[in-house]
């Protein structure tokens, strides 16, 4: 698969946050394939593009659906011109134009744009697709009366892989010379799949930069042109998963697109409404550069051969007799990395829970609410069920270590219900197919760094608002 063109095209239920709603879109819109990029235009039309694997590469293009009884209808194809792949259609209500991207079977993209259904399609002038760049996901505005293109690009004169561009257009419809969005907005990393919510001045992206929760992080900032804020994440839309494609039709009402769904490679289009007066929720900066963290057990533990789904004991006893155990792995599995996950992993992770309690005070002591997201596994050696409850153990001794914690400073925030703690134990329907289930292979099913790796907790998210 051409990763890059991926990258450029695509990038590769309900939830509940405190402040967001978080819908999987039906079937009608989401299928085997890969959906992204949906633009309501207005009550009743939308736009999305939707890609299958044709061979080796991804093959897109761009679809019209129509909002009706109560839900968007199956999609129909809009011929956008000839060419491999076609996406990114981005519109305004009153205009006539229509820009979109536009990629060959070699994954160059070049930003062209279309009038009503009878116009040929036509690509945009040299000063925006430039030559030997990559050029796509066009989004248009209208801010201080000024109407700008904002697009993604890896020309040079960047920061690193794909940035974010703007170019100002004229009243003669010119497109002026393109202007990087600039550092605060473009790093080393790739940043994608601008939209600027003209109701709160407010330029959202998605950005794989080392500060994320993992793939492309949605992040927000304020300001105009090249001159922004420094970016906030936007951590009630962000998985471990990949998130972009943020529009919005309405203040608090739009889409996005993410394959937290546990796809093979591809993404989903989900529908996000945020509740009145908490759209600012932002996840704290020292929360961020610690999470995901995992926090590891030993084979069967906390409180072995039980189907029990609650313990005694805390994630601190666990811990330390794991941790008491290096010697025994490092002698069964004989391999050099189980030493290294004992330092490097286990104990360094231990420390960082710690950092991240303590700030966690901080945030309650400072009246703020915060809420813990917890996810729990196991390695497949044991039944489905067996799993399942050994991973409620699991949660049950990390969230004893915090009752516990430094004689239960956190119990009267637990009363108030200024912290609070959602799990979700996942058991083994999650873990590698590479870790052994052969209960007569401990080498292997216990003792390899695999399994190891698979006997964990997660704190996915700390949330303070």
């Amino acid at each position: 698969m051409n990763c890059k063109y991926f990258i450029l095209l695509f990038f590769p239920l309900l939830f509940h946050a405190q402040e967001v709603e978080i819908k999987m879109l039906s079937n009608n819109i989401n299928t085997n394939g890969s959906e992204f990029n949906f633009i309501q235009i207005n009550h009743k039309t939308a736009f999305y593009s939707s890609a299958t694997l044709e061979g080796d590469e991804f093959q897109s293009a761009i679809y019209k659906t129509i909002f009706k009884k109560g839900k968007w209808q199956k999609g129909i194809y809009e011929y956008f011109g000839k060419s491999f792949s076609t996406a990114n259609v981005f519109s305004l209500e009153n205009d006539i134009w229509r820009h979109f991207t536009v990629c060959d079977n070699m994954g160059n993209c070049k930003i062209a744009k279309r009038g009503d259904e009878n116009s040929i399609a036509q690509l945009l002038n040299s000063n925006i697709n430039l030559k030997n760049s990559n050029n796509t996901q066009p989004h248009i505005t209208i801010n201080n009366k000024q109407k700008i293109m904002y697009f993604v690009s890896d020309r040079k004169g960047g920061f690193g892989g794909l940035d974010i561009w703007l170019s100002i257009i004229d009243n003669n419809g010119n497109y002026g010379i393109p202007i990087n969005a600039g550092k605060s907005i473009n790093s080393a990393a790739d940043e994608i799949t601008p939209f600027l919510n003209i109701d709160e001045r407010t330029l959202y992206f998605s950005s794989n930069k080392k500060d994320g929760h993992g793939g492309f992080d949605i992040y927000k900032s304020t300001g105009k042109l090249n001159l922004w804020d420094t970016p906030k994440n936007v951590i009630a839309l962000n998985s471990k998963y990949d998130e972009m494609y943020l529009t919005f039709f309405t203040k608090d009402k739009g889409y996005f697109a993410s394959n937290r769904a546990d796809t093979v490679c591809c993404n989903d289009i989900y529908s996000v409404k945020y509740n009145k007066g908490t759209k600012d929720t932002t996840q704290h900066n020292e929360f961020i550069k610690y999470l995901p963290l995992s926090l590891y057990f030993h084979n069967d533990e906390p409180d072995c051969c039980t189907m029990k789904t609650t313990t005694q004991k805390t994630y601190k006893e666990a811990y330390i007799s794991y941790f008491l155990m290096e010697e025994e792995y490092s002698k069964v599995s004989k391999n050099p990395t189980v030493k290294k996950f004992f330092s490097d992993s286990l104990k360094a992770n231990f420390n960082k829970l710690n950092l991240i309690l303590e700030q966690i005070f901080l945030e309650l002591s400072s009246g703020k609410n915060v809420e813990i997201q917890i996810k729990g596994y196991a390695s497949p050696l044991y039944e489905k069920q067996y799993n399942i409850n050994l991973s409620e153990r699991r949660i049950m001794s990390l969230i004893n270590f915090i009752n516990l914690y430094k004689s239960n400073i956190f119990s009267p925030y637990f009363l108030s219900k200024k912290f609070i703690i959602t799990v979700k134990p996942f058991g083994e329907s999650k873990s590698s197919e590479k870790v052994s289930d052969n209960p007569n292979n401990i080498k292997k099913s216990i003792y390899g760094i695999e399994a190891m790796l698979e006997r964990k907790i997660e704190i996915i998210n700390v949330i303070s608002q």
